[in-house]
């Protein structure tokens, strides 16, 4: 009888000593397994938020392209850009590098074309605008105030490449912007509340910023480092 109620004692005390360090060893482990789940979590916010900025930035110089160049210009450049490709591929097909030799050919001069067609249009503008300007200076024409219109408006048709750049550039900044602070807000929230439910489970944690690229820009993001228990 006298053994059983030892044994029982031992137990007991066992248990008692046992217990608590069970328990922290436990939240220990939780509170690591939390932090290493926001992490993982964090990464694929920044993952993902750095897709959409490189996509913004592909999708802004493939406008401002267009815009220097003009649409059938960028795009004959793409079809010539993958007809050297195949041509590359076809090194030993004869009768496939002919097909493409010739499409290059074509490709090429309709690519000279639109380049001077556009080169005409420029020329046709300033002549217009140094005419206007001439008859304005000879004081030939006593209508100046419409001639200085003329001149206004064909100004304005050379300036239009810069007035859709600067458009396309404060609109790639505006979204990368808000790419960028979804994402920093969204991740330091998360570490921010991880961190607190760490604590909670007598784990110390903090935010380990570390630099992440968005297209152009970089930017000090956080996820979370353990700093002591």
């Amino acid at each position: 009888m006298k053994k059983v109620l030892s044994i029982l004692f031992s137990a007991a005390v066992f248990l008692g000593i046992g217990s608590p360090t069970f328990a922290a060893e436990n939240d220990y482990q939780k509170a690591i397994e939390l932090i290493e789940k926001t992490n993982k979590e964090i990464d694929k916010k920044i993952e993902d938020a750095v897709g959409k900025a490189d996509q913004l930035q592909s999708d802004y110089l493939l406008d401002i392209r267009k815009i220097e160049e003009g649409d059938q210009v960028v795009k004959l450049k793409g079809e010539r850009e993958k007809a050297l490709s195949d041509l590359e591929s076809a090194k030993n097909d004869v009768k496939k590098q002919e097909e493409l030799n010739k499409k290059l050919a074509e490709i090429n001069t309709r690519l000279e074309e639109e380049q001077a067609k556009i080169n005409s249009k420029i020329t046709e503008i300033n002549q217009e605008i140094n005419d206007v300007t001439g008859k304005l200076m000879s004081g030939n024409d006593k209508d100046a105030q419409k001639i200085e219109e003329k001149i206004n408006k064909l100004n304005q048709k050379l300036n239009e490449k810069s007035t859709k750049y600067d458009e396309k550039t404060s609109r790639f900044t505006k979204d990368l912007d808000k790419v960028i602070f979804d994402v920093y807000e969204v991740t330091l929230k998360m570490s921010d509340e991880t961190i607190k439910k760490a604590a909670e489970k007598g784990v110390q944690a903090e935010c380990s910023w570390k630099l992440v690229r968005f297209a152009d820009k970089w930017v000090w993001i956080d996820p979370i480092r353990i700093v002591g228990c």
